[in-house]
This record gives C-alpha cells, structure tokens and sequence, in this order.
C-alpha cells in the first residue's frame, strides 16, 4: 500500500491559515494612511511579506512530499525485511517498486544488495 496524505495522520499541518493573514494585512493597510515618504517603504514590505508566505507555503510542500517519501521507503524497507524472513525469492521487489528509474536493479546491486 502506498501511503498517500490522505492516509498519514502525522503529516505536520501548516499552524498559520495563510489566506486570513495576507486579507488582515490588506484590509489593515487599506485603512493605514501612509505618507508619501513611507510608500516606497511599505510597498516593498508588502512584496516582501507576499514572497515570504509564498515560501512557506513551498517549504510546507516540499516537507509533506519528503515525508511521503520516507514514508514509503520506509514501509518497503520493511517489506523487503519481512519478505526475506519469510523466504521469498526476491525481497528486494518491495524497494525496487519504490524507485521510479527503469535501472533500479542496477542501483540497488551497486549498494551491495542482491
């Protein structure tokens, strides 16, 4: 079984609701008078602020999919280990499923894996 977010109760969830935050800024800034010396400023605030919630929202992203990722490995891993105590003939199969190149067997062999 392939783990998926829908099946992960661990996944960390993002604590900040990104979308709440950039409105209350918006409707905050809307009613702040800023005077012609602070605009430069506070515009490049807000550019600031827009690319720092862009990057979380990627970081977030990335961590979730490398959980995935580790998720996976992981439960092959123990597959593989369950299948050789078992002796099947080929316990290495489950991690072979887990690597998306054609030449997995080559990779897994240069580990020392048989």
């Amino acid at each position: 079984m392939t783990n998926t977010p829908q099946n992960q109760p661990h996944i960390p969830q993002l604590q900040i609701d990104i979308e709440t935050i950039l409105s209350t800024i918006a409707l905050e800034l809307a009613r702040v008078r800023i005077c012609a010396q602070c605009q430069g400023s506070v515009l490049s605030l807000i550019d600031d602020l827009a690319q720092l919630v862009g990057e979380i929202t990627r970081l977030h992203s990335t961590l979730v999919q490398e959980r995935l990722i580790s998720a996976n490995l992981r439960a092959a891993i123990r597959a593989a280990l369950g299948a050789q105590s078992d002796g099947e003939p080929d316990p290495l199969a489950y991690l072979r499923d887990e690597f998306p190149d054609a030449d997995n067997a080559g990779t897994l062999g240069d580990w020392g894996w048989s």
